[in-house]
C-alpha cells in the first residue's frame, strides 16, 4: 500500500481526481487483503445440502439457508450445463468465515421430475432462468474469482439500470499482466510442457514395477531436446504460463487440479447432475480454494508490479459493463440465420445444377447430350471413369450394386461424405472452379496437388517473357507430374505451360482456393473470370455469408436476459419503470479485464464485431445494443491514441512537442496535403491511404521487413519477392531509418537517417530496460518477456509492441477513471458500458448527455495533460488536447450518421449526434449539481519517468540526423 500511495500523490492535472480515487482504492484493497487472511477448508464432499438457494457452512454449525452471502469478500465461481441453457445451475463462495452453496430451483425440478418418472430429457418444462442473489446493489462486495465476468453474468443484481457496487477482481487478469505470455511464446511452451509431462510420465515406470523399465526409451529421437535445454535456451519458460486455472495454480502455487469431472457439466441430461450433486459440489469448491491461493499468491505482487492507483481502480470499472438490448435480439438471430440459409441455398442450387447437368445424359439415357469432355480444358481435369455394375453369371446386376453405379467417379465423389442421397458441394469443393469454368489473366485454370492452383497458357517466348514480366511464377513439375499431365498439357499438335495462381501471402505457398473473399477483388479488376456471369454473383454471394458464417455461434451463444417485472430480473427500481421497458434485455459482456500481457481487455465478440456493412449479412451486429427509452450512449474515439503516444515518446527526448519528425507529422500533417504519416507511407509504397495504415501500425509495433514485404504481396501478389523486399526497405530507410553503431552505446546499434528513428531508440531503450515500466503508470512488464529471463529468443518485436499497447491501456485506464470521479462530483447519471481499446462509450440519462459529453472532454485533457507531464513535456498542444468528436447515439456503432443497412437490416437507422468541443461549451457550463466539494491536499512533485532512460543514449539520438562524416569523426560507423 505504501507504493501504492507513493505513486498515487503525482502531481498531474488529475491530482484531486487520484486523491479522491484513493479512498476508494484504499477500500478495494483492504477488502482484498482481509480475505489473505484464509478461508476454513471445504465442507465434506457429503455435507452439500441438496436445497434450492443459497446455504451457508460453517466448521461447527449446522448447513444454515440464507438468502445471499453475508459477507462482503467473497472468492466465487459457478458452473452450467452449457449445452442446455446459459443460467447457472450450481455456485460455490467462500468468505473468511463461511463455506456457501447455491442449487438452482431448476435441479429441484428435475429431481422431482425422476420420482415421478416422467421422462428424462423432456428439458421443456424445466424452468432454468435462475440468476443468483449476491446483495451487491446496495451493499459494497469484493468478489473474487477466476475469469469473473463469466460468473458475474449469472448474478441478479447485475441486471439493473444502475450499476452495482460490487469489485470484481479477476484472479486470471491479475496472472496475465505478472506472469503472462505472449502469442509468439505459446508454441515454445507448449514443445516444453509437452516434453517435462512426457519425462514425468517415464519416470513412473521405476515406482511402478520396482525394476526401471526401459523399453519407452528405445524410440526417442536422439535429437530430442530435453526440459533442461529448453529452460536453457529459453529462461522465461519458468516464469510463465497459459492463462487456464489448472495452468496457473499448478505454475504459482504448485497446485495439481483434477478437472475430469468438468466433463459431466457437458451432458445433455440435467439428471447426471443431480446424481452426482455433492461430488459437483465438491468440484466447484475446488475451483473456488484454487482461486483464492492464485489471488492470494498475486495480489501483492501485483501491486508492486502495477502501482498506481488508477491502474488498479480501473479494474472495478471493466468489471462492470453492460449492453443494453431489446427483444429485437431475437428477430436480428432469425433475419441473419434466414438471409444466411437463403445465401447458401442460392449458391448450392447453382452449383448443383452445373453438376447435374454434367450428367443429364447418363439420367436421361441419351448419349448424345454427353459433353465433350476429353477436349473441354476444364471438364478434362475430371475423373470420368464410370463405375462399372457387378454382373450375375447370368449378366443381370446384382441386387446390392455401388451407390450411383454408372456414374462418373467425379460426381460419385459428391455424395461420398453425406448420406449418400444428398449432394454435398460448396464453393471450398475441389472441382468447383472447374464447374465454374474459372479463368486467370484469360487461361484456364489447371489443377496440380504440389503447386496448387495454375493457369494453362499455350507456350511462347513472347507470351511467357510477358507473364513472367507480370511477376508470375513458370511451374516447374516432377516427372511424375509431367506423366500424368503430359496428354493434357501436350495436346495434338499443342504445348502448354503453366503459371501458379499467386497466393495473397506470397510466391512460396501454393493457392488452393480462388473462390475465398480474398479473390474477390480480382474478379472486380478482370484478372479472375468464367464463362459463366453469375461465377461472379456467387462469389459475391460467398462474401455476403461470410461474416455470419463465421460469427454466427458465438452471437447465438450470447447470454440475453430479459427484463422481468414479475419474478427474477428486474432492471429498474418503480414498477412504472420496468412497466414501460418490458422489452428490454441485457448482456453482460465476458470481458476479461487484462487479457493479453499489454494489459488489454479481451472479449471475442464485441471487441472484435466489424462495423455494419452493406454487403455482410449480420454486421449489424452493434447496432442491437440500444440505450432504453430516456437513456443514451456518449463516447468517443481517441484520436491516433497510439500513434501519438509513440511519437509522444520521440519528442520526449527533444523535449518538446513535435521535436520529431514522426511527432511534428502527427502533430501538424494533414490529410487533404498529404503531409500525415499515413499519406506519406502511401506515397513510398504507392498503395492507399488506408492499406497504409495497416503498414505504419504494425512497424510501430515493432514489425520488421518480413512483415512490410508479406503485406506489400497480399496489396499488389503481382510484385516479385524482390520487388516487394526493394519497396519495404526503402519504407523502413526513410521511417525507421538504418541501424549503426557505435562505441560509446552499451548496446552498440541505433536508429538514424529516418522519421520515426529517435522514437524507436527510445521504445527498444525503454524494451533494454532491466524491468521496463510504462512512461506513465509505471506498470512493468510481465515476467515472461523481461531481458533477465530472455537468452536464445530476445521476442523484441512483442517488448516493443508492449510498451506502446501497456500505454495505450494506462491512457484508458486514466479516462476511465477520471471521467468516474467527474461523473460523481457533478452529479450525472452515467455508467460506463463498454470499452474497444482506443474507444469508450458510456450510457447515460438523456438529460445529462451534453454534459456528459463535456466530462468526457475534460477527462481527455487531464489525460493528455498526465501523458506529456510525465514525459517530460509540461505544455499540451490544443491540436491533441480534445476529442474531435464526441458522440451522442441512441445504438452502438461507430459512425452515428451511418444508417447501418446491410442484407440482413434494410431499414436505415437514425442518426446519431456529433458535438465539438466549442459546440460543448455553448450548450453546457460548470460547475452544476456538485455533489463532493473538491478535496485540497499539499502537492506532492514527481520526476519525468522517461528521465530514467540511459542519458548516454539519450544524447546519441540528438545526434541521429547529423551528417555522416560527424557521426564517423565520434567512432561511429554504419553496421
Amino acid at each position: 500500500m505504501t507504493m501504492a500511495k507513493e505513486f498515487f500523490a503525482q502531481p498531474s492535472p488529475q491530482q484531486e481526481q487520484q486523491q479522491e480515487q484513493q479512498q476508494e482504492q484504499q477500500q478495494s484493497q483492504q477488502q482484498a487483503q482481509e480475505s489473505k487472511n484464509g478461508i476454513p477448508s471445504i465442507p465434506h464432499q457429503d455435507k452439500w445440502v441438496f436445497q434450492p438457494g443459497w446455504t451457508k457452512y460453517t466448521e461447527n454449525g449446522e448447513p444454515e439457508q440464507v438468502p445471499y452471502p453475508l459477507e462482503d469478500a467473497l472468492v466465487f465461481d459457478v458452473e452450467c450445463l452449457y449445452k442446455i441453457n446459459n443460467h447457472a445451475v450450481l455456485a460455490t463462495c467462500a468468505s473468511a468465515k463461511a463455506w456457501y452453496g447455491w442449487v438452482s430451483p431448476a435441479l429441484l425440478q428435475v429431481s422431482e421430475r425422476k420420482k415421478k418418472m416422467e421422462k428424462k430429457k423432456n428439458n421443456k418444462q424445466v424452468d432454468w432462468n435462475h440468476l443468483i442473489p449476491m446483495n451487491c446493489e446496495k451493499q459494497d462486495k469484493l468478489i473474487i474469482g477466476y475469469n469473473v465476468s463469466y460468473d458475474r453474468a449469472r448474478i441478479l443484481e447485475e441486471y439493473n439500470i444502475k450499476k452495482s457496487r460490487a469489485f470484481y477482481l479477476d484472479g486470471m487478469a491479475l496472472h496475465v499482466a505478472i506472469s503472462g505470455i505472449c502469442s509468439r511464446q505459446r508454441p515454445q511452451w507448449q514443445k516444453y510442457n509437452k516434453e517435462k509431462n512426457r519425462n514425468k510420465y517415464n519416470g513412473q515406470y521405476e515406482d511402478e514395477g520396482g525394476e526401471e523399465d526401459e523399453s519407452h526409451l528405445m524410440d526417442d529421437d536422439p535429437l530430442r531436446i530435453t526440459p533442461a535445454q529448453f529452460v536453457e535456451e529459453d529462461p522465461w519458460l519458468l516464469r510463465g504460463t497459459p492463462n487456464s486455472l489448472a495452468n496457473v495454480a499448478k505454475f504459482h502455487c504448485n497446485i495439481d487440479m483434477q478437472k475430469e469431472d468438468r466433463e459431466l457439466f457437458s451432458s445433455e441430461d440435467p439428471q447426471v447432475v443431480v446424481d452426482n450433486f455433492n461430488m459437483l459440489m465438491n468440484y466447484c469448491a475446488h475451483d473456488v480454494e484454487a482461486t483464492f491461493k492464485v489471488t492470494q499468491k498475486l495480489f501483492d505482487e501485483f501491486l508492486e508490479k502495477v502501482p498506481h492507483p488508477v491502474s488498479f481502480a480501473a479494474l472495478k470499472h471493466l468489471g462492470n459493463l453492460i449492453l443494453p438490448t431489446t427483444k429485437k435480439w431475437v428477430k436480428y438471430i432469425e433475419s441473419a440465420e434466414s438471409c444466411y440459409s437463403a445465401n447458401r441455398d442460392e449458391v448450392q442450387n447453382t452449383l448443383k445444377k452445373l453438376a447435374e447437368d454434367l450428367v443429364v445424359y447418363i439420367k436421361q439415357n441419351k448419349p448424345d447430350l454427353e459433353p465433350d469432355h476429353a477436349n473441354d480444358p476444364w471438364l478434362s481435369q475430371l475423373d470420368w471413369t464410370l463405375k462399372k455394375a457387378r454382373l450375375k453369371k447370368d449378366g443381370t446386376p446384382v441386387k446390392n450394386n455401388a451407390y450411383l453405379t454408372g456414374y462418373p467417379e467425379w460426381y460419385r465423389e459428391l455424395f461420398k461424405s453425406s448420406s449418400k442421397t444428398e449432394m454435398n458441394i460448396s464453393l471450398r469443393t475441389r472441382i468447383t472452379p472447374l464447374l465454374l469454368r474459372l479463368k486467370w489473366e484469360g487461361y484456364p485454370l489447371f489443377w496440380v496437388k504440389s503447386q496448387g492452383w495454375c493457369f494453362k497458357v499455350p507456350y511462347s517466348e513472347e507470351l511467357v517473357a510477358e507473364l513472367k514480366e507480370k511477376n508470375y511464377v513458370q511451374v516447374r513439375l516432377t516427372g511424375d507430374e509431367i506423366e500424368s499431365t503430359y496428354d493434357a498439357l501436350n495436346p495434338a499438335g499443342q504445348s502448354y505451360v503453366l503459371f501458379k495462381v499467386p497466393h495473397p501471402d506470397g510466391p512460396t505457398l501454393r493457392c488452393t482456393s480462388v473462390l475465398s473473399k480474398r479473390f474477390l477483388r480480382f474478379f472486380d479488376e478482370g484478372v479472375l473470370t468464367s464463362q459463366y456471369d453469375y461465377a461472379a454473383k456467387i462469389l459475391k454471394l460467398n462474401n455476403e455469408a461470410s461474416y455470419w458464417m463465421g460469427n454466427r455461434q458465438r452471437i447465438s451463444d450470447q447470454f440475453v436476459v430479459f427484463n422481468d417485472d414479475e419474478r427474477k430480473a428486474r432492471f429498474f427500481k418503480t414498477k412504472k419503470e420496468n412497466a414501460e421497458h418490458l422489452d428490454m434485455g441485457i448482456i453482460l459482456p465476458r470481458l476479461a479485464s487484462m487479457g493479453t500481457i499489454t494489459r488489454r481487455a479481451t472479449e471475442n465478440t464485441w471487441l472484435t464485431a466489424s462495423n455494419a456493412k452493406k454487403n455482410k449479412i449480420g454486421s449489424e451486429l452493434k447496432t442491437l445494443i440500444e440505450a432504453p427509452k430516456g437513456y443514451c450512449f456518449v463516447g468517443a474515439d481517441v484520436d491516433s491514441e497510439e500513434l501519438w503516444i509513440a511519437s509522444l515518446v520521440g519528442d520526449s527526448i527533444f523535449g518538446l512537442h513535435g521535436g520529431s519528425a514522426l511527432g511534428w507529422m502527427t502533430l501538424e500533417g494533414e490529410k487533404s496535403q498529404k503531409t500525415d504519416l499515413h499519406s506519406k507511407t502511401a506515397s513510398i509504397l504507392g498503395i492507399s491511404r488506408n492499406d497504409a495504415k495497416v503498414f505504419n501500425y504494425g512497424r510501430i509495433y515493432g514489425a520488421g521487413l518480413k512483415f512490410a514485404t508479406t503485406l506489400l504481396k497480399q496489396f499488389n501478389p503481382s510484385l516479385s519477392e524482390k520487388e516487394a523486399e526493394d519497396t519495404a526497405k526503402k519504407l523502413y530507410a526513410s521511417t525507421k531509418g538504418k541501424i549503426r553503431g557505435s562505441k560509446s552505446v552499451k548496446s552498440n546499434k541505433f536508429y538514424s537517417g529516418g522519421s520515426e528513428s529517435v522514437m524507436f531508440n527510445a521504445l527498444e531503450a525503454i524494451a533494454q530496460q532491466p524491468k521496463p515500466r510504462t512512461p506513465v503508470l509505471g506498470a512493468q512488464i510481465t515476467e515472461a518477456l523481461t531481458k533477465r529471463n530472455l537468452n536464445k529468443n530476445t521476442y523484441m518485436t512483442s517488448r516493443v509492441n508492449w510498451t506502446i499497447q501497456s500505454s495505450g491501456v494506462d491512457y484508458l485506464h486514466l479516462l476511465i477513471v477520471s471521467m468516474d470521479y467527474l461523473i460523481e462530483r457533478y452529479g450525472i447519471d452515467a455508467r460506463l458500458a463498454i470499452t474497444v481499446h482506443d474507444e469508450l462509450r458510456y450510457l447515460v440519462k438523456e438529460e445529462d448527455k451534453y454534459m456528459a459529453s463535456l466530462l468526457l472532454q475534460v477527462s481527455n485533457v487531464w489525460t493528455r495533460g498526465m501523458f506529456a507531464y510525465k514525459m517530460g513535456l509540461y505544455e499540451l498542444p490544443q491540436s491533441c488536447a480534445f476529442f474531435s468528436e464526441v458522440e451522442v447515439d441512441h445504438v452502438l456503432r461507430k459512425d452515428p450518421k451511418d444508417a447501418c443497412i446491410t442484407p440482413s437490416q434494410p431499414k436505415p437507422i437514425p442518426p446519431g449526434e456529433l458535438t465539438t468541443i466549442t459546440e460543448l461549451l455553448k450548450l453546457c457550463s460548470l460547475p452544476v449539481k456538485r455533489r463532493r466539494q473538491p478535496l485540497a491536499k499539499g502537492y506532492i512533485p514527481s520526476h519525468s519517468t522517461i528521465s530514467t532512460l540511459d542519458r548516454s543514449l539519450n544524447s546519441l539520438r540528438l545526434q541521429t540526423n547529423v551528417l555522416k562524416k560527424r557521426r564517423r569523426e565520434k567512432g561511429e560507423e554504419e553496421l
